[in-house]
Parts: structure tokens; sequence; C-alpha cells
């Protein structure tokens, strides 16, 4: 029994290690829905949020992503009026930090309101809400 003691030891360890680095709950670390696109980190860091934005116009979704892989998807599923209108994946392109733009067309941006879920996997990372007049 005593030879089996550093094993388990070793595989709970390996667990806790696997479960911590492995989740992607806090990978979100910034997040821009405007009708203005951007691509560095210091331009979305300046950027301010909008509290309404315009209808019939393009919406862009710029959100900033950290300690992610080279090619994490993530899942941009915009709504309106809690009415799913567009689903769209993408994938990192830098390792450990990137900004991805997600893009609303605007023949989809009607008055009503937005929100936008980002997921990873089936994990719900972030939820934001705002009106289109």
């Amino acid at each position: 029994m005593k030879k089996y003691i550093p094993v388990i030891i070793a595989l709970v360890t390996l667990s806790v290690i696997l479960v911590a680095c492995g989740g992607n709950n806090n990978t979100v670390q910034n997040c821009n829905i405007s009708n203005i696109s951007v691509t560095s980190i210091s331009e979305l860091e300046e950027m301010e949020q909008p509290t309404t934005l315009a209808a019939g116009k393009q919406i862009y979704a710029n959100i900033h992503f950290v300690e992610s892989p080279k090619e994490t998807a993530y899942t941009a599923i915009w709504y309106l009026d809690d009415r799913e209108i567009k689903r769209e994946i993408k994938e990192t392109e830098n390792d450990m930090q990137d900004v991805i733009v997600y893009e609303l067309e605007a023949e989809q941006a009607l008055n009503g309101v937005l929100k936008l879920e980002i997921a990873y996997d089936d994990t719900i990372l972030l939820t934001k809400e705002l009106e289109i007049q």
C-alpha cells in the first residue's frame, strides 16, 4: 500500500493542475461593441463603450483574449430581442493573447436589444447587451 501513495499523490496533483490550466473562464480581458473595428490591444483599451448603437450600420465586437494558445476557437452568438441572428467561430492567430473582431452586418442591425455571447466550447465567457436605435 505504501508504494501506491506517491502514485496517488502524483495523480491528484496532476488532476488539480489540469483542472486549473484547462479552464478558459477568464480569458476575455476586454470587450467593446461598437460601429468601429480595431485590431490592436492598445486601440481597444482606448475605446469607450457606447450605450446605444445605430440601426442599419455594421456592428463590431472587438474582443481581447488572454491566456489563449494560438488557434483557440471562440464562438460569438448574436441575438436581437432574444432571437439568435448569427453565430460565428473564429480562432486566435497569436499565442497567449489576441484581438478577435466579430462582425454583425448592417442589415441585421435592426431596432431592438442586441445581445452578444462569447463562448468557448459550451462555456459562456461573456454576455453583453446594448440597445440598437
